[in-house]
């Protein structure tokens, strides 16, 4: 008896809830409890939780009830930050297409511009791309948004971080007034906020444990090291954990090459992931480390948002983030789907106020470790407190102007009598 109870509750049709079920997916989770009958509907959706809870297939299962496979023209558009965000959201449409005639097209840069424009040209139903690319195939006519009626905004947050509102401004202009639309974000800050009053109605809210950023699968832990002995420091790690899949990230494409040839001519089992790679290379990158080929992916931001790989047991923040938002993103990469994983933080003397910022902020405690894994106690030197100021004797309260100390001589006089 197949344990498809979760998905069949939502009004998920028997098809694609045996087609979930071959991919393993049979319980829903919080966020797909509430988005796909939402969707389904026909209703608009904002959601905002925290990475890895199942975000992609809560608009991936109801788009396909949307689609007309007959119709041979664009009719759902999702949007996305990154190139390797819309690989992987692509991905997951294909898994549960199959059968359904529905066909997918990647557009993204980095890619081979004419061999996207001669696939626009077979007439896919699903379009997942990056606003820049796309707009640049909308404006030589390669392809049309007219029949678009289904729109995903996912990692709206980044996207509008990265520059892209008035791309996605001119994309909407060119799609269908009547369509759906959902919105998905890691935060909802006002500019989010903005754009969702502007391109939703009525849209249902899907606020997923707001005061739980990260997931509580995941164990996180903070290490005090020296600058100088840094790399050393890392291998020392490496080699405690032996890790099935470890994620490391630097703060700039820099010192992710850095580290990265470091740590291979210590004979670790790596490899290095920044945005001034190409396209190619970086899909080899992503693939050796999906199948487990590499140990160890050195990383600089580039891979924080959106990087879906399966079985990462440790992340490592080599630079501490001075985001907490990014802190977020980072160690999001483990504990995913429910399982547990371990976040450690590496922080100097001097960047103690980074991680005093994230614990506040993000209103967790990290623990604090030595290299061997021991418990280290905390000392946080409280501040300092104010010192008041005491006028000094014989001046006026009020101040050194000469009102004042007309002032206080007329008080003084009047005391005499």
């Amino acid at each position: 008896m197949l344990m498809t109870a979760g998905f069949a509750q939502l009004k998920v049709d028997d098809a694609m809830v045996e087609k979930l079920h071959r991919t393993g997916k049979d319980i829903p989770t919080p966020v797909q409890e509430r988005a796909i009958p939402a969707l389904l509907s026909g209703r608009d959706v904002i959601a905002r939780a925290q990475t890895g809870v199942g975000k992609t297939l809560s608009f991936v299962v109801p788009l396909f009830s949307r689609i007309d496979p007959e119709k041979e023209y664009v009719q759902a558009l999702i949007l996305s930050p990154t190139r390797e965000l819309a690989q992987q959201t692509a991905g997951e449409i294909r898994k549960l297409s199959d059968d359904s005639g529905i066909r997918t097209l990647t557009v993204s840069g980095g890619k081979d511009y004419e061999e996207e424009k001669r696939k626009l040209g077979n007439r896919a139903q699903v379009l997942v791309g990056t606003p820049g690319r796309l707009l640049d195939h909308l404006r030589k006519g390669n392809t049309s948004l007219g029949g678009v009626t289904y729109l995903v905004l996912d990692e709206v947050d980044e996207m509008l971080r990265q520059g892209f509102g008035e791309d996605i401004e001119t994309l909407l202009s060119l799609m269908p007034q009547e369509h759906q639309t959902m919105m998905c974000s890691a935060t909802l800050d006002e500019e989010v906020r903005k754009m969702g009053r502007r391109l939703t109605k009525n849209a249902l809210l899907i606020d997923i444990a707001p005061k739980e950023a990260t997931a509580a699968t995941i164990e996180q832990i903070c290490i005090k090291v020296n600058e100088e002995h840094k790399q050393e420091a890392l291998a020392t790690l490496i080699r405690r954990y032996n890790p099935f899949l470890m994620l490391v990230f630097c703060s700039s494409k820099e010192r992710a090459v850095e580290l990265n040839d470091w740590l291979y001519g210590q004979g670790f089992n790596t490899d290095v992931l920044h945005g001034d790679m190409s396209q190619t290379k970086r899909r080899q990158v992503m693939e050796n480390f999906r199948k487990a080929k590499l140990q160890i992916l050195v990383a600089s931001d580039i891979a924080a948002r959106g990087l879906d790989v399966e079985g990462i047991t440790q992340v490592v923040n080599y630079d501490i983030p001075h985001d907490p938002e990014w802190y977020v993103h980072r160690i999001g990469r483990t504990g995913r789907a429910g399982n547990e994983g371990t976040a450690v933080t590496f922080y100097t003397a001097d960047e103690t106020r980074w991680l005093q910022n994230i614990e506040k902020k993000l209103s967790v405690t990290l623990e604090r470790q030595n290299l061997a894994g021991e418990k280290v106690r905390r000392t946080i030197k409280p501040p300092r407190p104010k010192k008041k100021k005491v006028p000094k004797r014989g001046k006026s309260a009020v101040g050194p102007n000469k009102r004042g100390t007309k002032y206080a001589e007329a008080s003084r006089k009047q005391k005499r009598k």
